[in-house]
């Protein structure tokens, strides 16, 4: 039988297989192979890596003597192994060409594109450091602009990306994306677009963020680009996610996993179907999200290595059959999740697992098994230290704990949950449901009136975020609190839920809620609260619905309608054109309330009001915050707009006008630094004595001013005298760690021998002389910033135990028996070729890779003269000050000779011979050239040789520029006035056209006419 099946098998025949045979009986020729590398191309932009490497294995045995294709095919290789994910392999491909002579006979520009694709494998496979001194290698030998310089950018954005270093990843794709312009190349535009905006996504800029992949799908417009269009899509319906509007989320995905089903990627598939039934899940289409998630375990468990594909989507179709109340067959799912996620050594998913399973138990009534397994989810929770994961065992512990009748245990959670959360609205879903459990556990505690405050919030978010289950279930809460607390309110409310179950098909939920309100006319109601009571219970809901301004603009609409006799509520506020847009309405139709907002739109007159209002009968009332964007309340029928008692609303709109400027200072904090921060940066000091105004400087100033965030190892490189110190000691003033010490070392300062005991500190005993503990610079930094200057320096026996604390954040100093855990940031300097000390071994390799995550140059004097009177004026007035000069003035033509001297000591030398000038000069002091050292007056020399440049223009026209007696810098400067001018003309003063053909941005043709002093006519 087996024979006879093997014959059968063998008679089917694989057509791919016999491409490749046929294309090796054919003798290959360079042409034939480059056809095919080039066909090799279109596959793995399809995403169809399968047939790509088939391919590419044939091409692999025929250019074997044929270095260059045998490279590029090597190439095309690594980059299929890495678009399946097999990273380790990716690396093997083309490793063998990380050594100069592997490249000697290939193109400079293969040469590039292996370097960026090996730097690409490494970061990869974690090695981040290593990636980005490998591009930032490959970027010093390249010129300025080139299609080889945005492939190191586009893949230094790449990096960063990967190590959450977003600002940095947006300047290098910005970088990538002006280089790519000058050659239309779409890949590289489209990839530049897409690194901005997933950059704006890391950060959280989701408009922005779709607005950038939006380009990348119009630059890839009608090319054969099947996975990347796939990428775009399934992350512009994440950005849906973070921006509330699951509707469109789910257009995206569906066209995501169109893409997606046409490749070779069919677990991007999955998690496309995954996360469209979340979605669909969200809008209450239960039905359709239960098919796509059954869809994306049917394909998961079809994939070779499913991985943690499978428990995630079981713990999806487990939430979605909870929700529906088939809870045997959704603990049944959640049992499969949490048994594969913990076999697969996944403990997130595991912990997710738990925390569904919880829900599921809680949902059963099972408070015992419900509550050891939210034990279960917060230990998991605690050690993989995953604050949302945290936050969520929190929840679910409470609600276990109250099912118990533990109400102290709950309370206690939810305390502890209180600490966590923000008021961002990244965690409007956990506020939501902590006042849920809030309203839960006031009711047990027979106070129905507060839990109703607890509940109406909770019925806020949940409206907000769209999330049709949680609103119907606090609507459900809400009305069985107003039962007892206002019975003529809670009909409304559980008749919303009612009508939002049956919709969803929450058989359980549905059945609870109609018996609720079937018996709202056996309820006997509490009695009245004090007036004083509910005063306090409105202003303190109101006061925590500061996460956004449209979430406090919709507790103040259901503050109103519940707590006044009001039958229709209505917020609007400013829009476009002149309109007004209808932010939250209760009580009318949508038409009604744009109506409203129209009419109002269209009042001439603040005398018009009366009239308006009288025609709708509504009370209007004019929000007026300080700081922020107005809006109007329009209450009906306009004699209600009072709280129940006769309570005037006129403290909550206070507290509410507070709230929206609180809202409006958020927003234009979480936007980053604007552009007055930034103004005030280009020209500002970071510190004292550091002095920056050129574009040099500008350009270190904004990288400092970059990572202020991160704790990124830094590397300051720059000849003597620069101020890298001053460097090192602005980053650390910028950052997090600013009020903590910060400690300077220079390598060079103590005895070779006597390193190790000054960096790591010892024991007393641990060595003769050693008379007592010392901690070492390293612990005395404890918190800090350690600043370890001449780092080219430190001896080579030390370097290993340096790059284990980089590494793993702990010291063993001499003497100790055990290492010890310091949390220290080092930022390093040199003045040292540290490539070619590593090249002759006289520094660890794997040492400078970690060093050098973040590299800052700080650029010598000469390349900076600008800034030199501006540096001397700044120590004229430091120095006399200090020495008590008064008047002391400095001739212009002793600031010429400063500009022409080449300060090999930096300004350092610049610093001390302004000090040394000071010093001996009385009060009314003219400083003449006289006054400077006897070697600065003879330093002086012509910087430029009389002549002109010729035949430099735009569109061909030539321009003659004379420069005689005028130095380089000025007479650039006359060629680019020339150059915009002639654009300018062409174009009719169009910016757009001008800046293209110029090939600037917008901006930065805007910058330039303004350092000119041009305008758009010129």
């Amino acid at each position: 039988m087996s024979k006879e099946k093997d014959k059968s098998d063998n008679a089917v025949i694989d057509l791919e297989h016999a491409r490749v045979r046929l294309r090796s009986r054919a003798k290959a020729t360079p042409e034939s192979l480059n056809q095919d590398l080039e066909g090799v191309r279109g596959l793995l932009d399809q995403g169809l890596t399968i047939e790509a490497r088939t391919r590419l294995n044939s091409l692999l045995s025929e250019a074997r003597n044929q270095p260059e294709l045998l490279a590029e095919a090597r190439r095309s290789l690594s980059i299929a192994l890495e678009m399946q994910g097999n990273y380790r392999e990716s690396l093997e491909a083309v490793a063998m060409y990380e050594a100069p002579e592997a490249r000697t006979k290939l193109n400079p520009t293969l040469g590039t594109l292996l370097r960026v694709q090996i730097a690409l494998a490494n970061n990869y496979n974690g090695d981040h450091p290593k990636a980005i001194s490998l591009l930032k290698a490959t970027l010093r030998g390249l010129p300025e602009e080139g299609v080889e310089v945005g492939a190191v950018y586009a893949a230094l954005a790449r990096v960063y990306r990967s190590i959450s270093e977003y600002p940095i990843a947006r300047d290098y794709s910005h970088r990538a994306l002006e280089c790519y312009r000058q050659t239309g190349d779409w890949r590289g535009l489209a990839e530049a677009y897409f690194g901005l905006a997933t950059a704006d996504m890391g950060e959280g800029q989701h408009e922005a963020s779709l607005e950038n992949f939006g380009q990348a799908l119009k630059l890839v417009g009608d090319h054969s680009a099947t996975f990347l269009l796939g990428k775009i899509y399934s992350n512009m319906a994440g950005n849906c996610w973070f921006l509330k509007r699951p509707q469109e989320g789910i257009r995206f995905l569906e066209k995501a996993i169109g893409y997606y089903e046409r490749t070779d990627h069919k677990n991007n598939a999955a998690d496309g179907y995954n996360n469209l039934g979340m979605n669909l899940v969200l809008v209450g289409q239960w039905d359709r999200a239960q098919e796509a998630l059954e869809h994306a375990l049917s394909i998961a468990t079809r994939t070779e290595a499913p991985g943690a594909q499978v428990p995630m989507i079981l713990d999806s179709l487990g939430e979605l059959l909870m929700l529906r109340g088939d809870f045997e067959e959704a603990r049944a799912y959640l049992d499969r999740a949490v048994t594969l996620s913990a076999k697969n050594g996944n403990r997130w998913y595991e912990g997710q697992a738990q925390r569904t399973l919880g829900r599921c138990y809680v949902a059963m009534k099972q408070g015992a098994e419900a509550l050891t397994t939210a034990k279960k989810a917060q230990e998991l929770a605690e050690e993989i230290g995953d604050r949302q994961a945290i936050c969520e065992s929190h929840l679910l512990l409470a609600e276990a704990c109250l099912e118990c009748g533990d109400t102290e245990g709950c309370g206690a959670n939810l305390d502890r949950l209180a600490q966590l959360i923000t008021d961002s609205p990244a965690d409007l879903l956990l506020a939501g449901e902590a006042q849920r459990l809030h309203g839960l556990l006031t009711m047990a505690g027979g106070d129905a009136s507060t839990a109703a405050q607890h509940f109406g919030r909770s019925v806020s978010i949940f409206d907000l975020l769209g999330d049709r289950y949680r609103s119907a279930r606090a609507h459900f809460e809400l009305g069985r609190a107003y039962a007892i607390a206002q019975p003529e309110r809670a009909a409304e409310h559980l008749t919303r839920a009612v009508n939002i179950f049956r919709e969803l098909g929450a058989h359980l939920n549905l059945s609870r809620a109609e018996e609720a309100a079937a018996a709202l006319d056996q309820t006997t109601p509490q009695q009245l609260r004090k007036r004083e009571t509910v005063v306090q219970l409105l202003t303190l809901r109101l006061a925590e619905a500061v996460a956004s301004r449209e979430l406090l603009l919709r507790e103040l609409a259901a503050v109103v309608r519940q707590e006044t006799s009001a039958g229709r509520v209505v917020i609007i506020e400013p829009y476009e054109g002149g309109r007004q847009r209808v932010v939250i309405a209760h009580g009318c139709s949508r038409k009604e309330s744009e109506a409203w907002a129209e009419d109002y739109a269209n009042l001439k007159k603040d005398s018009r009001r009366e009239a308006f209002a009288r025609k709708h009968n509504v009370a209007v009332v004019n929000l007026s915050p300080s700081n922020a964007p107005p809006a109007t309340l329009l209450i009906s029928p306009r004699d209600n707009a009072e709280l129940s008692g006769g309570l005037s609303l006129e403290p909550l709109l206070r507290v509410v006008e507070l709230g929206m400027d609180v809202c409006a200072l958020r927003v234009r904090t979480r936007s980053g630094p604007g552009a007055e921060e930034e103004s005030a940066l280009a020209g500002a000091s970071l510190m004292p004595g550091f002095i920056h105004s050129s574009p040099a400087m500008t350009r270190l100033v904004e990288e400092v001013h970059k990572i202020r965030s991160s704790d990124v190892t830094v590397l300051v490189t720059g000849e003597s005298g620069t101020g890298k110190e001053l460097v090192a000691r602005a980053i650390h003033a910028l950052s997090s760690r600013r009020d903590k010490i910060f400690v300077p070392f220079n390598c060079t300062a103590v005895p070779r021998e006597l390193s190790e005991g000054y960096l790591f500190g010892y024991r007393r005993g641990a060595f003769t002389g050693a008379v007592k503990d010392s901690a070492g610079v390293i612990r005395t930094a404890l918190g800090g910033t350690l600043f370890l200057d001449e780092i080219g320096d430190l001896p080579l026996d030390v370097q290993p135990k340096l790059l284990r604390f980089l590494q793993e954040g702990e010291i063993q100093p001499l003497g100790e028996q055990r290492p010890i855990k310091v949390d220290v940031r080092i930022i390093a300097a040199t003045n040292t070729d540290l490539e070619e000390m590593v090249a002759q071994g006289r520094f660890r390799e794997d040492l400078y890779y970690r060093l050098n995550v973040i590299r800052l140059r700080v650029p010598p004097l000469r390349e900076r003269r600008s800034e030199i009177p501006t540096i001397v004026n700044y120590y004229v007035n430091h120095y006399a000050a200090k020495f008590g000069r008064r008047d002391i003035q400095i001739e212009p033509q002793a600031i010429d000779l400063l500009m022409v001297a080449e300060w090999p000591g930096n300004v350092r030398q610049l610093c001390n011979e302004m000090q040394r000038v000071i010093a001996r000069a009385e009060d009314g002091t003219l400083i003449t050239p006289e006054h400077l050292s006897p070697e600065l007056r003879h330093m002086s020399s012509p910087t430029t040789p009389p002549g002109t440049v010729t035949s430099i223009g735009a569109g061909g026209a030539s321009m003659t520029v004379p420069i005689r007696d005028v130095t380089l810098a000025d007479a650039l400067a006359e060629v680019e006035r020339r150059m915009i001018a002639e654009a300018l003309r062409k174009h009719n003063g169009n910016i757009s056209r001008a800046a293209r053909e110029l090939g600037l941005t917008r901006r930065g043709l805007y910058l330039k006419l303004e350092r000119h002093a041009m305008s758009a006519s010129a």
